[in-house]
């Protein structure tokens, strides 16, 4: 009797501990290491009290979330854009880049789509606003350099869209960027002991802020939003379809994407979700970045899953100065592999641009 109620127990002992450890198992394969990635508070951020917080941020994930920003409102920019993008598609077309409106003049700034699903044919729909509101006067050695400092092109009201409300939520939303990336870069270059680094983002003439609309789409709608020779995959390695394909940003990255999720990045080779905090706008640094600080400051490899229903985020992209040297590493002088063929970064953003951005422009839109 003895024996049975040890073998009995041992039993009843063993079924516990396989099931506990399964649960330890599951639970550990649910742990997402992006929750513990950094929130930095503004106040910190200006005061130059982050430094150390940013160094760990870059160095384990390569992002970071900045919070508690004066002034910033998530959830007007969020309808703002709504508005904007749920006008008819004559209604949008009047500040369509000339690639899509052949009437107008504007070649970066303004409206872009792509055809394809979602609402009225477009699959995916594109605002982009720059830090220029007066046409360049003066003489500059390239047409990409003109383009670079094109003026905003703003929409008109009409009778179901406030013109004049989108462009001052959208102009504030540009000033509060612009302001947290400069204060970015400075502890940037505390972070990696270069005061050259902040020097080379002194005009950042390609600096651009985009309102982007993603429809609901399947693998067939993505087949022409990127050309054959673009790198870009719009189906992931488990077969999801994607909204944005995996790819490593070039330059400085300011990415807000509100309560919505489907965005992922690589973590110890794996994807894990980027969780969404409303009200946080998320840094990033690119390639051409990180090969400038010889890898002290990694790029994150990202993508975003298509969520199967309308999906809104508002990056903004703080670029070096059209004539910055990018030749030469920013940190150690050494020949950079970028530096090869291009020495300045307007030039190299031209080849840029032209490949990522075809929901504006048109393969030779810069030349």
């Amino acid at each position: 009797k003895q024996w049975y109620q040890r073998r009995v127990r041992g039993l009843f002992s063993s079924v516990i501990s396989s099931v506990l450890w399964s649960v330890f198992y599951q639970a550990m394969a649910n742990i997402n290491p992006f929750d513990a990635a950094p929130r930095i508070d503004y106040a910190d951020l200006k005061s130059g009290h982050a430094t150390d917080l940013v160094r760990q941020a870059v160095s384990e994930f390569a992002f970071f979330y900045i919070v508690n920003i004066p002034d910033f409102d998530a959830l007007a920019e969020l309808n703002t854009m709504k508005g904007y993008f749920s006008q008819s598609n004559e209604q949008k077309d009047m500040c369509a880049s000339v690639k899509n409106n052949p009437k107008n003049e504007n070649v970066l700034r303004g409206y872009g789509y792509s055809k394809g699903g979602g609402a009225g044919g477009r699959l995916q729909e594109v605002f982009n606003i720059g830090q220029y509101e007066e046409r360049d006067t003066e003489k500059r050695g390239s047409k990409a350099e003109r383009v670079s400092r094109e003026p905003n092109v703003w929409p008109p009201s009409n009778n179901s869209f406030d013109g004049e409300s989108f462009k001052k939520v959208l102009k504030k939303g540009f000033e509060i960027r612009m302001k947290i990336s400069k204060m970015v870069i400075n502890v940037l270059g505390e972070v990696i002991d270069s005061p050259r680094f902040s020097q080379m983002f002194g005009d950042s003439e390609f600096t651009s802020l985009y309102l982007r609309m993603y429809s609901e789409r399947n693998s067939k709608n993505n087949i022409d939003i990127y050309p054959g020779d673009s790198g870009y995959s719009m189906v992931s390695e488990d077969g999801q379809d994607l909204a944005v394909p995996s790819h490593v940003d070039t330059t400085i990255t300011l990415l807000t994407t509100y309560n919505n999720g489907g965005l992922q990045a690589m973590y110890k080779g794996c994807w894990y979700e980027v969780p969404s905090l409303l009200g946080s706008i998320l840094f990033m640094s690119g390639w051409l970045i990180t090969e400038l600080t010889d890898g002290l400051l990694p790029s994150l490899r990202h993508r975003v899953v298509d969520i199967k229903r309308d999906r809104y985020s508002l990056p903004f992209f703080m670029n070096p100065s059209f004539n910055a040297d990018i030749s030469q590493s920013w940190t150690s002088g050494k020949e950079t592999e970028t530096g090869k063929t291009y020495k300045t970064f307007g030039p190299w953003q031209v080849v840029q641009l032209h490949r990522d951005e075809p929901l504006l422009l048109t393969s030779t839109s810069l030349f």
